[in-house]
């Protein structure tokens, strides 16, 4: 009997029909065990980071890996490691950050901003912006007065307000990033319990040791038109405030080119 019957080909044909299956599962397990090892999916238990993430949002954060200014991360509250906390890293080792009414400042450098427009949030009404810094573009909340006067010096300000970035305002700090450390705030600048009112209101860093991970998607958003979108991809309106769209749009075309902060010295 000839080796090439069709039974014999019939054979051959379900064994490497099996065999690709087995590859197949094999893959698919491989590939569960190591998004359980590397994601992890955290619901977003407050306001402190709106616009970019609202209560009720289910994010996936990815393990593993270096920080940089600009990611989102999760970790542990300093002062009570139980709890978890979502912030944005705004400082590194070294760097030294000032705040003029809840816009950053880095080692000299005001991180750009554009401002969208009004945005009512939970009763309260607030100035909604785009804030550059390094490769990120992202949505923050801040109240009080849209922008500060312009100045060269502490003399050119009100009486209670300084002279930082160019602007006059309420200055919070100055704080040097200790090694091993990051500076994290909230986007809900004036709404957010954070490195800037730890340790009893003297401010504080974290430790970049004990990040569990990086937020990259919202999985499952509160408010619709938010679920499967990467926190690091274009910055989405919050829900209600669709009128502000060709507005953000202009802000996010009329990008400065110059948005990372200088060395620390």
């Amino acid at each position: 009997m000839s080796d090439s019957s069709p039974a014999r080909h019939e054979a051959a044909r379900k064994k490497r029909s099996a065999l690709l299956a087995y590859v197949i599962l094999g893959l698919l397990v491989a590939t569960f065990v190591v998004l359980r090892v590397m994601v992890k999916v955290y619901k977003v238990p407050s306001g402190a980071m709106v616009p970019t993430l609202v209560p009720g949002d289910y994010v996936s954060a990815l393990r593993g890996g270096e920080v940089h200014r600009g990611d989102v991360i999760v970790f542990p509250f300093p002062e009570n490691p139980d709890q978890l906390f979502m912030k944005r890293v705004i400082g590194m080792p070294g760097d030294r950050i000032e705040f003029v009414d809840g816009r950053p400042i880095i080692n000299g450098f005001r991180v750009p901003q554009c401002r969208v427009g009004r945005y009512d949030w939970e009763g309260r009404t607030y100035e909604l912006f785009i804030e550059w810094l390094d490769e990120h573009a992202y949505g923050v909340l801040l109240d009080g007065p849209v922008f500060g006067e312009t100045c060269e010096k502490d003399s050119d300000c009100s009486a209670m307000q300084s002279c930082r970035g160019g602007i006059c305002g309420t200055v919070q700090g100055p704080w040097v990033v200790p090694a091993g450390e990051a500076f994290v705030i909230g986007d809900n600048r004036m709404n957010s319990h954070d490195s800037r009112s730890w340790k009893g209101g003297i401010g504080r860093g974290m430790p970049i040791s004990t990040v569990v991970g990086r937020v990259a998607m919202i999985m499952l958003g509160g408010f619709s038109g938010r679920s499967a979108t990467p926190v690091d991809g274009p910055p989405i309106l919050p829900a209600g405030a669709a009128s502000l769209g060709p507005a953000m749009e202009k802000c996010l075309k009329e990008k400065t080119a110059a948005t990372p902060p200088p060395p620390a010295r």
